[in-house]
């Protein structure tokens, strides 16, 4: 009964992103085209990102094993150019990370050992590694800790996802782990160099 649950938590949170998605208007703006070719050419994607726009006031979010795509609120035409870039960048590096496949891989080992706190530590713990590792991405490409800090501030203070989504998709900030991410972005002694394949 507990691992139906976890896995039809999971389920009905991938139906409201695929309703979500298909609800959804792709950005087809020149300006963004051109920035999310310039971001996926530096991180090397050998794969193609859809760009959509939501008509609610959505946390950016990215999502998709197969076919991601990467979900912009519809405030996000208004942000300035620098907003811009860090956001793409931040959900670009969860789907150079393969994020949505670790995540899914997560979920179903919490569904089938849904009894064992150390898996939900972990998987929790998981979480808050995978957003340090993509916001160490987006600070050694270039981005001030302290403009980052506040752009990640004022996503996660100004727009809000539901849990069921965050079952299926990435996103950008949970105000629940915002204090410790915001020291971890401002942390200059802190090393932001990736790990190589052999580590």
């Amino acid at each position: 009964v507990g691992t139906l649950l976890v896995l039809g938590w999971l389920c009905l949170g991938a139906a409201i992103m695929r309703r979500l998605g298909r609800r959804c208007e792709p950005i087809v703006d020149g300006s963004w085209a051109a920035l999310l070719g310039r971001l996926s050419a530096e991180l090397k994607l050998d794969r193609s990102v859809r760009l959509l726009r939501s008509d609610h006031r959505s946390m950016p979010m990215a999502w998709g094993i197969f076919k991601p795509r990467l979900l912009l609120p519809a405030e996000a035409s208004s942000w300035p150019a620098d907003r811009r870039r860090v956001v793409l960048l931040h959900e670009l590096a969860h789907i150079k990370r393969r994020d949505p496949l670790t995540q899914f891989i997560t979920q179903i080992a919490c569904a089938l050992y849904w009894f064992n706190p150390l898996v939900w530590v972990a998987a929790r713990r998981m979480v808050t590694e995978r957003e340090q590792a993509c916001d160490d991405l987006v600070l050694a490409a270039g981005s001030p800790a302290c403009d980052y800090a506040g752009h990640v501030l004022q996503i996660a203070s100004s727009l809000r996802t539901s849990r069921l989504v965050g079952a299926a998709a990435i996103a950008m900030a949970r105000p629940s782990a915002l204090e410790g991410r915001l020291l971890a972005i401002l942390d200059d002694k802190r090393s932001r160099r990736a790990l190589t394949r052999t580590a």
